[in-house]
């Protein structure tokens, strides 16, 4: 566990390192994205003169502890920042679709000249976003950055997506969007854990837990074949299984009824 601050060069030095390995990489979306930053001087001029400020606020911070939290809140935003073109990408959403998305986000821009700034914006940001990343995990080794962190971009990303669903009122949106609250509050209250792990150990040693697969919460496939053949109640049958699959009950109502901001490190 580093014991000091790190400097603005060595910030630096760690993330361009970071650029280079990832091309690689045995996941092709890293190498993706270093490749276009790379080969592209303009881009790699406009990243590196953004991450410099983004490093330069870290390395501002006097102490190890305020330097740690400025990490988290840094990747927290990274992660926010690239979720919109993420989404539109690997959702692969199009058209008119599209463009109410865009619409949605970056209000009162041209639509052509939206989307390819938000293409520039997720490159720069998904590739500041390794480096942060590396710095918490490598260099810092604050375990926060490893399962807790993976944790919270895998529940933005369905959170993100299912949002996005609702506003376009896709079908898998309409019948899931009363999941919304739930995933809100899973979010804060993993972004709580990250940012505050001393209190939240209790509150992480049960997630791991939880979500380690057991025969209870594993899809039982033959199950429904092995009842009907010994002659269950088909009626009782039906009734337990309503009640376990039932969607939770939404704690507020969901959004989006007031638009939602997403490049923060909060969830609104």
């Amino acid at each position: 566990m580093l014991r000091h601050t790190i400097s603005h060069a060595r910030l630096m030095r760690v993330s361009t390192d970071r650029v280079q390995t990832a091309l690689k990489s045995s996941d092709n979306n890293e190498q993706l994205i270093a490749r276009r930053i790379l080969e592209n001087p303009s881009a790699w001029e406009h990243w590196e003169k953004e991450h410099s400020g983004l490093m330069r606020q870290l390395a501002n911070c006097g102490v190890k502890r305020a330097q740690v939290a400025a990490l988290k809140h840094a990747n927290f935003r990274l992660l926010h920042g690239k979720a919109l073109f993420q989404y539109l990408r690997g959702n692969v959403v199009r058209g008119s679709e599209r463009a109410r998305v865009m619409e949605y986000f970056r209000p009162g821009r041209n639509y052509d000249n939206a989307v390819v700034a938000e293409h520039g914006v997720y490159l720069r940001k998904a590739c500041s976003y390794l480096c942060t990343s590396h710095v918490g995990s490598d260099v810092v080794e604050d375990p926060m950055f490893l399962d807790p962190m993976q944790r919270y971009e895998e529940l933005y990303t369905e959170y993100f997506s299912l949002y996005c669903g609702v506003l376009l009122g896709t079908p898998g949106g309409v019948a899931q969007g009363a999941l919304l609250p739930l995933l809100k509050l899973q979010l804060n209250e993993y972004r709580w854990a990250i940012l505050d792990p001393r209190r939240a150990q209790p509150w992480l040693r049960r997630e791991a837990e939880i979500r380690v697969p057991t025969g209870d919460t594993q899809r039982l496939p033959a199950l429904g074949t092995a009842t009907k053949s010994v002659g269950t109640s088909t009626k009782s049958v039906g009734t337990s299984t309503k009640s376990m699959g039932a969607a939770p009950k939404a704690r507020e109502k969901a959004p989006p009824e007031a638009r939602e901001y997403f490049g923060e490190d909060s969830v609104s």
